[in-house]
C-alpha cells in the first residue's frame, strides 16, 4: 500500500494544469514523458494513516519525477482498499513542467475520472502567456481544459498572450 500511496502522490504531478499556446494540443502534455523515472519526495514529516488508508506530506513538500515537480505544503493520498482514489494537493501548489507552470491554493486530482480541479487564485504561465481564475478543471480522458472566474472582483478570467511572429527564432 505504501508504494502505491507514493506513486499517487506523483501521479498528482502527471495531470496539472493547461497548455497555453502551448507546442503540445494539451494541457501539459509532455508529462507522461517521464512516467518511467523514478519519483523523488522530499517533506519535512510524512504521516502514514492505516486506519483511513491515507499517506500524507507535509511542510515544503517536493515531488519530482523527471522534469515535473510538484510543490505544496501538503500532500495526501487517499488509497482505500489499497486502490488509489484521490490526490490532493493544498498550501501554495505549484506544478512545473519543461515548458509550463501553473500554481493554485488547492490541486485535487479523481484517479478514475482522470480529472484535476485546481482551486483559488489559479494562474497558469507559458513561455510569455499567462491565464488567471479561480478555478481550473482539465479532463485528461477528454484532453479539455476549463478555466473559470467565479466568485473573483471581475467574475472574468483574465489573459495575456503574446503574439507570435511565426517568425524562427535566431540566436
Amino acid at each position: 500500500m505504501m508504494r502505491a500511496l507514493v506513486i499517487a502522490a506523483a501521479l498528482a504531478l502527471a495531470v496539472g494544469g493547461p497548455a497555453l499556446a502551448a507546442k503540445s494540443k494539451t494541457p501539459f502534455g509532455d508529462l507522461g514523458d517521464d512516467s518511467d523515472k523514478p519519483i523523488n519526495i522530499s517533506a519535512e514529516t510524512q504521516q502514514a494513516d492505516f486506519n483511513a488508508e491515507t499517506i500524507t506530506y507535509s511542510g515544503a513538500v517536493r515531488i519530482q519525477q523527471g522534469d515535473l515537480v510538484l510543490r505544496a505544503d501538503k500532500v495526501t493520498a487517499d488509497a482505500p482498499d489499497s486502490k488509489l482514489t484521490r490526490v490532493t494537493a493544498s498550501g501554495d501548489v505549484v506544478i512545473t513542467s519543461q515548458d509550463a507552470t501553473a500554481r493554485a491554493p488547492l490541486a485535487v486530482y479523481e484517479v478514475a475520472a482522470r480529472t484535476i480541479r485546481l482551486t483559488g487564485d489559479v494562474v497558469l504561465v507559458q513561455g510569455g502567456n499567462t491565464l488567471k481564475g479561480t478555478e481550473l478543471f482539465v479532463d485528461l480522458k477528454a484532453g479539455t481544459a476549463t478555466l473559470t472566474a467565479k466568485g473573483s472582483s471581475t467574475g472574468r478570467v483574465e489573459g495575456i498572450l503574446q503574439p507570435s511572429t511565426g517568425k524562427p527564432k535566431t540566436n
